[in-house]
């Protein structure tokens, strides 16, 4: 292997190393060959070098490829073209994501062959699905709703004090410290959070004052928005919905949507993204909670039928879990943005921001397509061509954000929810 300057960097170079900025976020992985597009985000974030692998080292990694026995990898493409039939797999970032949730899938199956959630691939999918009864529909009252789950299971007084405290432009970080230490458990997991490859700091860091310090107050409202709203929702019964696979799901949407805010210069405010990207589904589970009889039908239907369970849920209730959750977030007086993000993370297009709804956008899409936990999607979401081109990311970006998701979620999860099982 080689060490060479940004500047004597050219494509088609493999690397040797993976590539991580000054924070610790990953930017590219060992193997990937450079692009014209990654040495322009290297320089952008201030990288001075990189290590390349030589002939012999890029033969090694070609031999270290992991291969699938072919009736595994037949039977992982199988599901996941299933999963990914409204996709178009022409397009080069589609494609790319269909290939490694595939590698994935074979991968899992390798280790338990039990693990094919379709049962009826061999069901034609070409046919029109039969439509929802509309003398069933019931139109739902948003905030009869909330009200109610809120009614069901309060939220800690500790969440209303902190935001109000980090809304406050007098309060101090020993007044928000001396409000977060009142809760014992939030306290432990505001440390063990900053403490942990979340924020890869190269110091360890004993008080919450020196906590909000370095990660500052908008930080803290991602592990404050996050823990309160898992308390929520904690009674939901597991036969309408695996609340841990839902809570991976959400938050390794969190952590791609942080991850993939990381590729643009202009520094966006990572804990948005993640808080974004944690409460994305959340209106679900408000539909889930008051309405279980006919949320079980409506997911009953949607895997009978193939289809997106966001598009049932507003011919079923005349609303979907977007709007829901959207809503839900100004009950706990979030920020304006974070309110678009949710509301339009399905149709960005429509949202305060494009840019910043499509990024939750492509950050659920990529964790349904490799199946981290389940919110309820069955399908792969379409990958909009018009998300990849104005957000200017392309494939290459896929694997890294991809190895820093599965590298981080097991711990980022057992401190906001609890251990994986």
């Amino acid at each position: 292997m080689a060490t060479i300057g940004i500047k004597e960097a050219t494509p088609g170079l493999s690397l040797s190393r993976d590539v991580k900025d000054g924070s610790g976020h990953l930017l590219a992985s060992s193997g990937q060959i450079l692009t014209q597009k990654m040495i322009r985000i290297f320089k952008i974030w201030g990288i001075p070098e990189l290590r390349i692998q030589d002939s012999a080292d890029q033969d090694q990694a070609v031999e270290d490829e992991p291969l699938l026995p072919e009736t595994i990898r037949l039977q992982a493409e199988a599901v996941t073209r299933h999963r990914f039939q409204y996709n178009d797999l022409n397009d080069p970032f589609s494609a790319e994501l269909f290939r490694i949730s595939c590698l994935k899938k074979g991968q899992r199956l390798m280790q338990n062959p039990e693990d094919s959630p379709q049962e009826n691939l061999e069901t034609e999918t070409d046919r029109p699905p039969s439509p929802l009864d509309k003398t069933k529909v019931k139109k739902v009252n948003i905030d009869f709703l909330i009200n109610k789950t809120l009614r069901l299971g309060s939220i800690p007084d500790i969440y209303y004090k902190t935001i109000a405290a980090i809304n406050n432009p007098e309060a101090s970080l020993d007044d928000i410290a001396n409000i977060v230490s009142k809760d014992i458990t939030l306290s432990a997991k505001v440390l063990q959070l900053v403490n942990s490859s979340f924020y890869s700091l190269r110091q360890k860091v004993d008080t919450l004052t020196w906590a909000l310090a370095l990660i500052g107050t908008n930080q803290l409202m991602t592990i404050v928005s996050g823990v309160s709203a898992v308390s929520l929702f904690k009674h939901i019964p597991s036969r309408l919905l695996n609340m841990v696979s839902f809570w991976e799901h959400s938050i390794a949407c969190g952590t791609a949507a942080r991850l993939l805010s990381g590729y643009f210069p202009e520094r966006m405010d990572a804990e948005r993204f993640f808080v974004a990207g944690l409460l994305h589904d959340i209106g679900r589970l408000i539909l889930v909670q008051n309405l279980s009889r006919e949320y079980l039908s409506l997911l009953q239907y949607v895997k009978k039928e193939e289809r997106f369970l966001f598009a049932a849920e507003t011919e079923k209730f005349g609303v979907d879990h977007s709007e829901i959750g959207a809503r839900l977030a100004v009950h706990w007086n979030l920020p304006e943005s974070l309110v678009s993000m949710l509301k339009h993370h399905h149709f960005p297009e429509y949202g305060r921001s494009f840019r910043e709804a499509a990024i939750v956008n492509l950050a659920d899409i990529l964790v349904n397509a490799l199946e981290i936990g389940n919110s309820g999607e069955t399908l792969v979401p379409v990958i909009e061509p018009k998300v990849c081109q104005e957000l200017g990311l392309d494939k290459e970006i896929l694997q890294p954000v991809i190895n820093e998701i599965e590298d981080r979620l097991e711990e980022t999860f057992a401190i906001i929810y609890g251990t994986l099982e």
